[in-house]
């Protein structure tokens, strides 16, 4: 009997942990996986946290081994899908990631020896959140598992993201899941936990009235440019060609009559829109140069037609910039020979009607794909790059977001692909002014697969965090047109060749989240240096002081 009461699983408690870690890495990968289950991430920690309580109970040995299995399988369960591109680069992605998660979790248990109450949990609630913060910027960021991100499908609770961005619901999903953890503590020891549960009931009931109030209230007041109405009819095009086989079986030019027959039904001073990389050229004379461009047929082909039929066009291309130069003129410069060097850009071509044209280059690049990181320390990583359908090499990069502007004086920003990814970064195209967002992206290189579904839908967070309507344009992934609100309005269907339009409203309004950014990761940042001061302190004051 004296054996039971030591917990609340008893002594043999083997199955149980595996039961418990289980549990965890399924119900963290459901939001991803399932769309409408943003919910249970509410409580996924809690199998995960009981599994450490009883490790900690029992002074279980490699315990380590399982916490870091619980957030690998989370890993594999919703990123399985890189294996598409590069086997290599999938076993980088998950198990890299999953240890940085581990490595956050190890800190919390040994915080938990030197304090108690919950006070750990805010450490870990704190060290969690300055991680996903501070994995936006760093050379290697793969933020795709953000905890905020759990919410893309279930917009309708998350509008408030347009405060606190995606961190707001990491924020969320961690006070929920340690609270209500507490509270079952409370309750298996036989003390009060009443107040606690009203606490967590409040902590879930109100943030999610808020979001349905500023949901079901929101209107659309579109703002009018000086030369145009509030709304701009935008067309999507989705051209489905294979990023593995069929875009080096055909031509560049067999490519663009695709591209420009699904044009054809496109109205006049429609702003068509269509994928990431389109215009690559296998050989470097075909090159759209941006010293020349009109050196290549595909941009003369495309600047033509849109301005034969008074359209604006966003198409996407690989193009390069030479120089001229006896020292690499720039951090990505290729050298050439000579003094001849060139940049390489993964880049957004616009066209007006007029037959004007504009560059933005993709500024966020894929480890592995488009950047090589620490490439100084780490030369051997080169092995895993991943072939996302020729796009590949350091890409240089662009320092501002620039922002496209049609005859009729309508501000588009451009993300390309990975960008959309990233809150805290897309906001500077609404600083930069645009008033309405467009997408364009590949996601055909990892097949059907939740790869694309999941990149579709975090662009919907997107819309929330800047109140911008979005035109999203995918080779073979889903083209779509989102809201304001974060709702899909119209959609393609996967692996199918379309075009489709929709009129989108403009606002010139910013956010706070626009305006501020990331408040709640910077705030981490600062009190993960203040908490880890203090762990530092209370470590050396039991291991010398005490003694």
């Amino acid at each position: 009997m004296e054996q039971q009461k030591k917990g609340l699983f008893g002594r043999r408690t083997s199955p149980v942990m595996w039961i418990l870690i289980l549990l965890s890495s399924i119900m963290l990968s459901l939001p991803f996986l399932l769309p409408g289950t943003g919910w249970v991430s509410l409580v996924a920690f809690i199998p995960l946290l009981a599994a450490e309580h009883i490790a900690t109970r029992e002074r279980m040995r490699l315990f380590w081994v399982k916490y870091y299995l619980c957030f690998l399988l989370w890993n594999i369960f919703t990123t399985f899908w890189i294996y598409k591109a590069t086997l290599y680069g999938a076993m980088a992605a998950v198990i890299l990631n999953a240890l940085q998660m581990a490595v956050i979790f190890a800190m919390f248990r040994w915080f938990k020896r030197l304090t108690k109450g919950y006070l750990p949990y805010l450490f870990f609630i704190i060290a969690w959140l300055a991680w996903e913060h501070a994995y936006f910027n760093w050379d290697v960021s793969w933020p795709w598992l953000v905890l905020g991100n759990a919410f893309a499908t279930s917009v309708k609770s998350v509008q408030w993201y347009e405060y606190t961005g995606a961190l707001g619901g990491s924020l969320w999903i961690l006070l929920i899941n340690t609270l209500l953890f507490r509270v079952l503590l409370l309750a298996a020891n036989g003390e009060k936990f009443k107040k606690s549960a009203i606490s967590v009931a409040l902590l879930y009931i109100v943030p999610v009235v808020i979001s349905l109030a500023i949901y079901h209230s929101y209107k659309v007041v579109p703002y009018e440019p000086s030369n145009g109405s509030g709304y701009r009819e935008f067309t999507v095009l989705q051209p489905n060609i294979d990023p593995y086989n069929r875009k080096f079986s055909q031509s560049q030019y067999q490519q663009d009559k695709v591209l420009l027959n699904l044009m054809q039904e496109c109205d006049s001073n429609s702003i068509v829109v269509a994928p990431e990389t389109f215009v690559s050229p296998r050989l470097s004379a075909a090159a759209l140069v941006e010293n020349n461009p009109h050196g290549n047929s595909s941009f003369n082909r495309f600047g033509a037609f849109a301005k034969e039929r008074s359209l604006s066009l966003i198409i996407g291309a690989v193009t390069d910039t030479f120089y001229n130069a006896q020292a690499r003129p720039t951090p990505t410069a290729r050298h050439l020979d000579g003094e001849r060097w060139y940049d390489r850009c993964n880049s957004a071509v616009f066209f007006d009607s007029n037959g004007k044209h504009g560059f933005y280059h993709k500024s966020k690049l894929v480890v592995l794909v488009e950047s090589t990181p620490y490439k100084r320390l780490f030369k051997f990583v080169s092995k895993f790059n991943i072939d996302l359908g020729g796009a590949m090499g350091d890409f240089a990069p662009q320092s501002e977001r620039e922002i496209f502007v049609t005859t009729d004086s309508v501000k588009i920003g451009t993300a390309i692909c990975y960008e959309s990814v990233y809150g805290d970064f897309y906001r500077e195209y609404v600083l930069n002014g645009a008033d309405v967002m467009s997408i364009i992206t590949n996601d055909g290189w990892w097949g059907d697969t939740p790869g694309y579904r999941q990149h579709l839908s975090y662009a919907s967070l997107r819309a929330i965090e800047t109140r911008r309507a979005i035109a999203r344009s995918a080779n073979t992934g889903i083209s779509a047109f989102i809201d304001q609100k974060g709702d899909i309005i119209a959609s393609t269907e996967w692996w199918k060749e379309d075009a489709i339009s929709a009129d989108l409203p403009l606002n010139d309004k910013i956010t706070f989240f626009v305006r501020h950014g990331d408040i709640i990761g910077r705030v981490s940042e600062f009190l993960y240096f203040l908490f880890a001061l203090m762990v530092i302190v209370r470590w050396i004051s039991r291991k010398y002081i005490t003694k």
